[in-house]
């Protein structure tokens, strides 16, 4: 069975609660106001508005978004592969037939402050005026631990190695660096904190090194990993490096990106000597590069003066997803840094289905026990043109978060069920369907 009745399913099963009338339609002026402030539109911001709605559509749910559409991580390494017939279109779509089916208020907007003594958000356009607010902001990227306080060196590498974990121009970038690519290196760094979707530089590297393959290139892709091994599914891209790009694909482990010069086209690396057992500083030539600084919550988590751990996650009261500095704000997706969920858009769609039937009951006076509810996420990556593999996660709370993980074969099934999968999750929070 294809895995994405997974999102659908594995969180709420047994959740759903009865409806109940909390505001009117929020009137609209100079201040909006509104039951849930959801801030942010990506998977897990959708999810949970959806859900909210579809458990009480008398609820007053406003999302507020600012970019114009939405555009999809998820498969956009695939799409940067040429693999799969997966085109532009099918990462870009428009808000409104989500709002249309759903029946939540969206505000397409810029937050520029977010008060929660008077609990008001200050936006571009107007202010809103929340009971509950919903942090999905998602990541931002720490170019200081690259650069130290060098931002014009941060500007330039954004620009000309981005880092491609957030939608928009650095896809459109990277799909052209490989597109015009006509042989050398292409250097992949990741970092050695947590990042957005852990497999995604692993999954690219396999997309562009199936490039050059497919189109007769004679170029390299590779990886400076700090890790011993990939940092998810490790075996399997090991594999795969090996099985599929023996001549293509260089994981170099044990290695720590420490400066790049983009007039020499060189990168100079620190990685380990087995045979001396000390660090030493190497130079890459390179062509084209996607450079992975460190990740942090946005910049909203701090601007509400909500607590954070040292690298910039939300701090949350555990076992829920409410922030430790607000019993009113919640925190999911990506941000979070309470629980070792992966930054994922499953996970973001599981959680945002947690929280939305938690706070369906909050507003009861109900209680909701998340420790016998927890989400749960699956995780596919494209290996081949037809051949992928998948990681799933489940999970059980005891005195902590502790966590199972399932991986598949790599076979042409779960490359199948990885395109199902994408569709699913696409028509479940978007409400469109692939034609």
């Amino acid at each position: 069975m294809i895995r994405r009745d997974f999102l659908k399913y594995s969180a709420i099963a047994g959740l759903l609660v009865s409806t109940q009338t909390v505001h009117a339609k929020p009137k609209k002026g100079k201040t909006l106001k509104t039951t849930v402030a959801v801030c942010g539109a990506g998977f897990a911001g959708l999810s949970v508005a959806k859900e909210l709605k579809s458990l009480n559509p008398l609820l007053d749910v406003l999302v507020i978004e600012q970019r114009a559409n939405f555009m999809s991580c998820p498969f956009s390494n695939v799409w940067l592969g040429d693999i799969q017939n997966i085109t532009f279109a099918n990462l870009n779509y428009d808000y409104y037939k989500a709002v249309q089916t759903y029946g939540y208020d969206f505000l397409n907007a810029t937050i520029m402050d977010i008060d929660r003594e008077k609990r008001v958000i200050t936006t571009n356009e107007q202010n809103v005026e929340y009971d509950y607010l919903i942090l999905a902001t998602g990541i931002e990227y720490n170019y200081k631990k690259l650069f130290k306080r060098n931002k014009e060196k941060a500007k330039e590498c954004l620009v000309k190695a981005p880092p491609g974990l957030k939608p928009g121009s650095e896809h459109l970038a990277l799909k052209r660096m490989i597109s015009n690519f006509k042989g050398g290196n292409f250097v992949i760094s990741i970092p050695s904190q947590s990042y957005k979707c852990p497999p995604a530089p692993y999954e690219r590297a396999c997309m562009i090194a199936n490039y050059f393959k497919t189109h007769k290139i004679d170029g390299k892709v590779i990886i400076i990993d700090p890790r011993i091994k990939p940092a998810a599914k490790p075996a399997s891209f090991l594999q795969a490096f090996k099985e599929f790009y023996p001549d293509i694909i260089e994981y170099r482990s044990h290695s720590n990106f420490k400066d790049v010069d983009f007039k020499t086209k060189t990168i100079t690396v620190e990685t380990f000597n087995k045979k001396t057992v000390d660090y030493e500083t190497k130079e890459i030539k390179f062509e084209e590069a996607s450079i992975i600084p460190p990740n942090t919550s946005s910049k909203l988590v701090k601007k509400a003066g909500l607590a954070t751990y040292a690298q910039g996650w939300a701090k949350l009261q555990q076992p829920t997803f409410r922030s430790v500095s607000d019993d009113r704000v919640y925190i999911i997706g990506d941000a979070q840094g309470e629980y070792p969920y992966p930054k994922s858009a499953q996970m973001a769609n599981s959680c945002g289905y947690l929280v939305a039937a938690e706070l369906i009951n909050r507003l009861k006076n109900k209680s909701f026990e998340y420790k016998t509810h927890l989400p749960g996420n699956v995780c596919y990556s494209m290996l081949t043109n037809n051949k992928a593999v998948s990681i799933s996660h489940l999970y059980e709370f005891t005195n902590k978060v502790h966590v199972t993980t399932i991986t598949s074969d790599i076979d042409t099934y779960t490359a199948d069920a990885a395109y199902g999968w994408y569709f699913g999750l696409i028509e479940d929070v978007l409400a469109i369907k692939k034609t």
